[in-house]
C-alpha cells in the first residue's frame, strides 16, 4: 500500500512538472491585422495582440496598431526575408525590381537577428506576435515565418484582407451568382496564360508598375465587354472606391488616376455593378 501511495504521489508530482514546463513553453503567433481601418481587426487578433510580450511588425503597421503594442518589445518583422525562402533572385526580372528590392546578404544576417530573438523568447516562455497586413493566408510579405519557426508550431490567426473589403466594396458573392469561380493572380503570376482560360480573375497588383500595360496584353482573350472592376482602398470607409467598366471604356475611367498601394482588380462576368 505505501508502495503504492508512493507511486500515486510520484505519478502527481510528474504531471504537475510537466504541466508547468508546457505552461512556461513560448507561442509563436502570425497575426492578422486585418485591412483599412483597424475596426477591420477581429477580437481574436485584438487578445493575442494584447497578451504578446514581444511583436514584430512593419513600420506601417506598427503605426497602426500603436496603442495596442505600446509598452512591449517591438521588432521589425524582416520586410523582403520572404524571398529568401520562396524566391531566388534570378525569378524576378530586373524590370520589376523597384528601390526597397534589398541585399541577399542582408536579409541573411536580418534573418539571423529574429531567429535568435524568437528562440530565445520561446525558451523563456514569452508570447510573439508577428503582425501581418490583410490574411497572410491569402497575400502576405510575412508568411515565411511559418516556414522558418516551423518546429515551434506557430499559429495563424487570421483576418479581414483586402479581397473580403473589396467583395463587400463591389457588393456581390463572388463564387455565387452568375461567377461561380474565381481565380487569385498576383503581379507574380503568368497572367497571360491565366487570361488564355477565360478565367474570371481578381489581382493583387503589388509589383505591378503599369497596370495599363498589363490590361492591354491580356484583354485579347476576353471579350471587349467583359468587365474590368478597380476597387481602391479596400477597407478604408472614408477613402474606399470603386471604378466599373469593360475593356472598352476602363481606360478612359482610370486615365490620370494615382493609384495607391492598396488596390485589387476584378476581370471577368461579376453580375451588374
Amino acid at each position: 500500500m505505501k508502495r503504492l501511495r508512493k507511486d500515486l504521489l510520484l505519478s502527481i508530482l510528474f504531471l504537475i512538472f510537466s504541466f508547468s514546463i508546457a505552461c512556461a513553453e513560448g507561442r509563436l503567433y502570425l497575426v492578422s491585422t486585418g485591412v483599412g481601418d483597424l475596426d477591420n481587426l477581429t477580437l481574436r487578433a485584438y487578445e493575442v495582440i494584447k497578451k504578446a510580450d514581444i511583436v514584430f511588425c512593419s513600420k506601417w503597421t506598427c503605426e497602426r496598431v500603436k496603442d495596442l503594442i505600446k509598452g512591449k518589445e517591438v521588432y521589425d518583422a524582416g520586410f523582403g526575408i520572404f524571398h529568401l525562402f520562396y524566391r531566388k533572385e534570378k525569378e524576378i526580372p530586373s524590370s520589376e525590381i523597384r528601390p526597397h528590392d534589398f541585399n541577399i546578404e542582408e536579409k541573411k544576417k536580418e534573418l539571423e537577428k529574429i531567429t535568435k530573438i524568437i528562440r530565445e523568447a520561446v525558451k523563456q516562455g514569452k508570447v510573439i506576435a508577428v503582425l501581418d497586413e490583410g490574411d497572410p493566408t491569402i497575400y502576405s510579405p510575412h508568411i515565411w515565418y511559418m516556414e522558418a519557426f516551423k518546429d515551434l508550431n506557430p499559429e495563424i490567426i487570421p483576418g479581414i484582407s483586402c479581397f473580403n473589403s473589396a467583395n463587400a466594396a463591389v457588393k456581390r458573392s463572388i463564387t455565387g451568382g452568375k461567377t461561380r469561380s474565381v481565380t487569385l493572380a498576383s503581379g507574380f503570376s503568368d497572367l497571360e496564360s491565366l487570361a488564355k482560360t477565360g478565367a474570371n480573375l481578381v489581382l493583387f497588383t503589388m509589383r505591378i508598375k503599369d497596370i495599363t500595360e498589363v490590361l492591354k496584353k491580356i484583354e485579347k482573350y476576353y471579350s471587349p465587354k467583359t468587365q474590368v472592376i478597380f476597387v481602391l482602398y479596400a477597407g478604408y470607409k472614408d477613402k474606399e472606391k470603386v471604378i466599373a467598366g469593360t475593356f472598352e471604356d476602363i481606360y478612359e475611367k482610370i486615365k490620370g488616376i494615382q493609384f495607391p498601394f492598396e488596390y485589387l482588380v476584378y476581370i471577368g462576368d461579376f453580375g451588374e455593378i
